[in-house]
């Protein structure tokens, strides 16, 4: 009986701690998992595809594209400038 409990205690535990993990997840003010939508590159500001097929990588859960490598440096320098970029602010 006593294991028993022990079982159900660790399996309510780890419930409790996925659904906090979840929602802290979901609350940390970044957008995961969202899908890139602007047509230019955040770095540049050119089209995308217009020098080739874009640079796509996921950064944070954030889908990001760029027009070409050089501007993937850029982006690897100061991810947090054009993450704000990005989110509009």
């Amino acid at each position: 009986m006593k294991q028993t409990t022990h079982i159900l205690l660790a399996a309510l535990v780890a419930a409790f701690t996925l659904t906090v993990a979840s929602s802290l997840r979901a609350h940390d003010g970044h957008d995961h998992d969202k899908p890139y939508k602007p047509g230019t590159c955040v770095v540049s500001g050119d089209k995308l595809g217009e020098m080739g097929k874009p640079v796509v990588f996921t950064y944070q859960g954030q889908e990001i594209k760029l027009c070409c490598k050089a501007c993937r440096k850029d982006f690897d320098k100061d991810p947090a400038k054009y993450l704000k970029k990005l989110a509009g602010k």
